[in-house]
């Protein structure tokens, strides 16, 4: 096969993969501003529905403000950073030499190709093999995969550590900004349900006639009934990606893996400090302090400790 004849086939698989994920693109640049809509019309409800023209006592508006003020706040700068934070790609030496590449596009004998991906591959940190025992290689982004590091079919591109692609946020969830997504999801759950608690409490004061009639009534019952729905749908979503977490295993390992045994699984603590970080000062804020580089971890039995294996990383795609 020539290379022009390659690049076709590449180019023709490219083309069938953007028509068999274009649902998952549009979705995706819709979601997130129904996201941002609902977030807009509780935060209205709650402020100016409930505290300012229900609630009489201004201790308890007070209170009820800045509570939620400070859950909102952190929810919404969370979200946001999952959403704009660009994903980890494989930085430049797991690319093909000119030359590598130039082998690769000339033949089709797949031992010939396996023999270019082992050369290239030998100073590499890859140690992860598919399931025929070959190096890993993206013929779409023609860059060799670094260990737990996946082509996302949605975006297109091969993400560092990827857990999943996100429809909600229009974007992955993987290296760059697994802990922003972690805690997104804590800060939601806590949001919706301070919120379904108060919405509740107003609710049977309307409902037992403690509190006169008025139009609030309607829009706090709805807060009410969305904020529980979410509540549920986000503490479910938190406790299954924490748990994954401290078992440091991405939910695409998870999904895929048919052993109990997770090799990248150090202890409940070192698993926590690489995605949040050693400063625990910092753990609750999406600020990135995660530890490593995206593309090499320690495993289980290593002998080393983590300072050792992985140092604090940079911004991620900082110098890729």
């Amino acid at each position: 096969m020539s290379k022009e004849e390659k690049d076709t086939k590449i180019t023709i698989n490219e083309t069938k993969e953007v028509d068999d994920y274009s649902g998952e693109r549009k979705a995706g640049r819709v979601l997130p501003i129904s996201i941002i809509g609902l977030f807009a019309t509780c935060y209205y409800i709650f402020v100016v529905e409930l505290c300012i023209f229900t609630v009489q006592l201004l201790e308890a508006k007070v209170t009820f403000l800045v509570i939620f003020h400070l859950l909102f706040l952190l929810c919404v700068w969370c979200y946001l950073r999952t959403i704009m934070t660009p994903p980890a790609v494989p930085p430049a030496k797991f690319r093909l030499s000119e030359s590598d590449k130039q082998l690769y596009l000339s033949d089709e004998r797949p031992q010939v190709l396996q023999e270019i991906l082992i050369r290239a591959a030998k100073d590499l940190p890859i140690y992860t093999k598919d399931p025929k025992g070959d190096v890993r290689y993206c013929t779409t982004c023609q860059v060799l995969k670094p260990d737990r590091c996946h082509h996302c079919p949605v975006c297109n591109v091969c993400i560092l550590k990827l857990d999943h692609h996100c429809v909600f946020l229009n974007n992955c969830v993987g290296f760059s900004n697994y802990k922003f997504f972690l805690l997104g999801l804590m800060y939601g759950a806590l949001l919706f349900i301070f919120t379904s608690e108060v919405s509740l409490c107003c609710s049977i004061l309307f409902w037992t006639h403690q509190l006169p009639n008025s139009p609030s009534q309607v829009p706090i019952i709805v807060l009410f009934c969305l904020s529980t729905f979410f509540a549920i749908t986000l503490v479910r979503l938190f406790l299954d990606h924490f748990e994954l977490a401290v078992r440091n295993i991405t939910d695409l390992e998870d999904y895929d893996s048919t052993e109990e045994f997770d090799p990248y699984n150090l202890s409940i603590s070192k698993n926590l400090r690489e995605v949040f970080g050693n400063e625990k000062k910092y753990w609750l804020l999406p600020i990135f302090n995660s530890l490593g580089d995206g593309f090499t971890f320690p495993i289980g039995d290593a002998t080393e400790d983590i300072e050792k294996n992985a140092a604090f990383a940079k911004p991620p795609n900082e110098g890729i």
